[in-house]
């Protein structure tokens, strides 16, 4: 009986969810450009890279945020069929993104292998927060789709992929169906 309760026990930790972990990137402040750049917040690192349809280039940094390079006449920031992709250690979902000089003329796509959502911006030139909803991955692109946008990623914030509780219930019942047969195997 005391194996039952401990293999009960098990069961019951492994089926109850565990807690989300959060990380705030702040992607303001120095400057300069890099092939890729490295972030590590909470537990969860972040490699930002820069492309357009010519292939990879620089990421800017600035006070602004990030931003792509394409040489000396290209405006600082992310302009028009440029992109940066975000590439998270794990499984992640972005709750926001803030992005720094977000106008009116601006328009933004953000996918990643689940889908797609657009951005709009929606004032004068500001840094504006995109409250994000089921954006779960681990590889994201924010591209410009505007002719004459140009915007920087300032930051964001990305909470762990935590399987659904009812994931944990199928092991669980996985679990105890092992422990069952395993008992009959034993009589």
């Amino acid at each position: 009986m005391s194996r039952l309760k401990t293999f009960a026990a098990v069961v019951l930790a492994a089926t109850v969810p565990a807690m989300a972990q959060a990380a705030d990137f702040n992607l303001t402040g120095g400057s300069g450009t890099t092939s890729t750049a490295t972030f590590s917040s909470g537990g969860i690192g972040l490699n930002v890279t820069a492309w357009t349809d010519d292939g990879q280039e620089s990421v800017t940094f600035s006070s602004g945020g990030l931003g792509v390079s394409t040489g000396f006449f290209d405006a600082p920031g992310v302009g028009n069929n440029e992109a940066l992709r975000l590439t998270f250690s794990q499984a992640v979902n972005l709750t926001s993104l803030r992005l720094a000089e977000w106008d009116i003329p601006d328009r933004a796509t953000l996918s990643w292998a689940g889908g797609s959502v657009a951005l709009v911006g929606d004032g004068i030139v500001s840094t504006d927060t995109e409250l994000l909803s089921n954006v779960v991955g681990t590889v994201f692109k924010l591209e410009s789709t505007a002719l004459v946008s140009t915007f920087r990623l300032n930051g964001l914030t990305a909470v762990t992929a935590v399987p659904e509780p009812s994931t944990y219930a199928l092991m669980g019942l996985g679990l105890v169906g092992i422990a069952a047969v395993r008992r009959r195997r034993a009589r």
